[in-house]
């Protein structure tokens, strides 16, 4: 059995006799099959290229009633929930698809809905909440679509009915603080779709398909630290700063491998934009992989050496460094994921990495 995903799309609304986003949903309604992504085009990717996916699939009616039907069932305590729900909609002057990053707590219809609801300014919910953003992982989803100039990430959801099923669907998802399997709030993503003669139907079809594959999936990525080793057996280990994710803890200096880099590459420009130093890497002293909710990050630690003598420090991402002894490794409070290595090295011996 595949991961199982909601998918929704509309009937027609106003004077459109078809919607794209209704013959794409029942296209694939009961689809059951391996989705294929393709090559991963930059540092941060999917942590498989090819996945099962189940779709259930269900049109939505283009009226109050249908805004809230997927929240609906969110909130019923009998139901079995999926690991993500895509609602797909039909933008009707837009060349491209659109990956919708926000929902807005605002209704504003140019045009009436099909019950003859016509909203020129007012709220969806009594919520504390103007806005919600996307439970998706809407950067891991742009980044497997770089090189796709079919897809791009939206702002503007518009205020009618395609906004208001966003954001009630959200807000359900908020309210009862459902997740899926790896523990994230479920993903869930409004993407809009143009005409079939902008983006041809099977063409739409097969990037949605991808899109599904992509929602359900964590991003993996490579990243690199360095353990740069000085004068009497020191390492040099910095703190982030304040402004950074986990800021105010110590780590190894480092950073992601970039698009077409080597690990060794990646070491050596890291420590030099974030300290103006050259390096060298020796050689790799250990690997290991911490998985979050969000994410599964793979490490990679070089033991490296000073080529040259080094100038002060311009520290881009750190607010301080300092060369530790082996009796003082555990006198700076580590990164979490990094505390069990640490505690290894100060076993093993600097001088013996």
């Amino acid at each position: 059995m595949g991961v199982e995903v909601w998918l929704t799309g509309y009937e027609p609304f106003g004077e459109h006799q078809t919607n794209i986003s209704q013959q794409i949903t029942e296209h694939l309604a009961d689809f059951n099959d391996v989705i294929s992504i393709g090559p991963p085009l930059g540092p941060m990717a999917v942590e498989s290229r090819e996945i099962s996916v189940e779709i259930k699939s269900q049109i939505l009616t283009v009226d109050k009633a249908g805004s809230e039907s997927i929240a609906s069932s969110i909130t019923e305590s009998d139901t079995v929930l999926p690991q993500a729900i895509i609602h797909l909609g039909f933008a009707e002057n837009q060349d491209v698809i659109s990956l919708e990053a926000t929902a807005f707590n605002e209704l504003d219809f140019r045009i009436a809905d099909n019950k003859g609801r016509q909203v020129s300014s007012g709220v969806i919910t009594d919520s504390s909440h103007n806005l919600l953003h996307t439970t998706a992982p809407i950067n891991l989803l742009m980044a497997e679509f770089v090189d796709e100039e079919l897809i791009c990430k939206s702002e503007d959801p518009g205020r009618f009915i395609c906004n208001e099923t966003y954001f009630k669907t959200l807000q359900a998802v908020e309210q009862a603080d459902v997740r899926e399997r790896m523990n994230r709030a479920i993903p869930v993503l409004f993407v809009h779709l143009p005409s079939a003669d902008k983006i041809p139907f099977e063409t739409q079809i097969s990037l949605v398909k991808r899109i599904i594959a992509i929602t359900v999936q964590r991003p993996e990525m490579q990243v690199v630290g360095g353990m740069l080793r000085g004068e009497n057996n020191r390492l040099l280990a910095a703190r982030r700063s304040s402004d950074e994710y986990m800021g105010g803890y110590w780590e190894f200096p480092g950073g992601k491998v970039e698009k077409g880099e080597s690990k060794e590459a990646a070491i050596s420009r890291e420590y030099h934009e974030e300290f103006g130093w050259t390096i060298k890497p020796i050689r790799v002293c250990e690997e290991y992989s911490h998985a979050w909710p969000e994410m599964v990050v793979h490490l990679t630690f070089f033991l490296c050496e000073a080529d040259g003598e080094l100038p002060p420090a311009v520290m881009t991402s750190h607010d301080e460094n300092r060369w530790l002894s082996e009796d003082e490794l555990m006198d700076v409070e580590w990164l979490p994921p990094d505390v069990e290595f640490v505690k290894r090295i100060q076993e093993r011996g600097i001088a013996n990495l």
